[in-house]
């Protein structure tokens, strides 16, 4: 299974095992087992990565794992297609640890609430001396809870706050933002105010503002720029403040930004 930067592991201070929670006597005590099982948040209507930490009390192998909970849609790695296995194939030793990925969108609808997310899971305990996955085929389920936690004000975080610029020559600044909200869609992007003789441009495809570099929506929990260009030739070294306005759908916001020029 490939591996993805956007992948969020989560991991718990307090939890001392590493191997799968013991059961009642009367059950069979499952060679997988799930390691931590309160996975990492997620905001609503995001889409992500989600990882679930795996452990092996045997050697097994031709590990499968699939998700599935309410208000949750989930995709699996483009190599395995309905499944997801382990990061590093599908076979585990005995005391050994490895994760397992699940694409996962929640429901835009779903505010703060403990998701309870279903992981049915296959493999096989290899049979002593194997060198192929041979031996018992085994299947199970258990239950994880994935945290959705809403976020108040603005549905867009402007993370760039400062740039600099020199005095010299105009130059083309990134401007960072991040979606925290669902509905951000043909996000416009204006710059005013800072000193006179500051000129501010915009690429020449829309003009009289600028959007962002992959399109103008930003999914919930992503980052995207937008790029201005700052003319300071005529602008004497110094800090100015100047306003960063963004425009989408039925929303204006404003936003402080400090402009250095050097």
């Amino acid at each position: 299974m490939r591996r993805s930067a956007s992948i969020a592991l989560a991991c718990a201070a307090g939890a001392a095992a590493i191997l799968p929670a013991a059961t009642p006597a009367a059950a069979a005590t499952p060679e997988l087992g799930l390691v931590v099982p309160v996975l990492a948040p997620m905001l609503p209507g995001q889409t992500g990565w989600v990882g679930t930490m795996w452990a092996a009390s045997d050697d097994i192998c031709n590990v499968k794992v699939t998700a599935s909970g309410t208000g949750v849609t989930v995709k699996y790695p483009t190599n395995t297609a309905t499944y997801s296995s382990l990061s590093k194939g599908d076979s585990l030793a005995t005391g050994h640890l490895d994760y397992a990925a699940f694409n996962v969108t929640m429901n835009s609808n779903t505010l703060l609430a403990l998701v309870p997310l279903k992981l049915s899971y296959s493999y096989t305990v290899k049979a002593d001396g194997a060198t192929d996955c041979t031996g018992t085929a085994k299947t199970g389920s258990v239950t994880a809870t994935l945290p959705v936690v809403s976020v108040s004000g603005d549905a867009v975080v402007q993370k760039t706050t400062q740039v600099t610029v020199p005095k010299a020559t105009p130059v083309w600044s990134q401007l960072v933002f991040q979606s925290r909200k669902a509905g951000v869609d043909n996000l416009q992007v204006t710059v005013s105010g800072g000193p006179t003789g500051l000129v501010v441009s915009y690429p020449q495809n829309t003009g009289t503002f600028t959007s962002l570099s992959k399109g103008s929506s930003l999914a919930v929990g992503t980052d995207d720029f937008a790029a201005v260009k700052f003319d300071a030739t005529n602008v004497a070294a110094g800090t100015y403040k100047l306003t960063v306005s963004l425009k989408y759908g039925s929303t204006t916001d404003t936003n402080e930004l400090t402009l250095v020029v050097a």
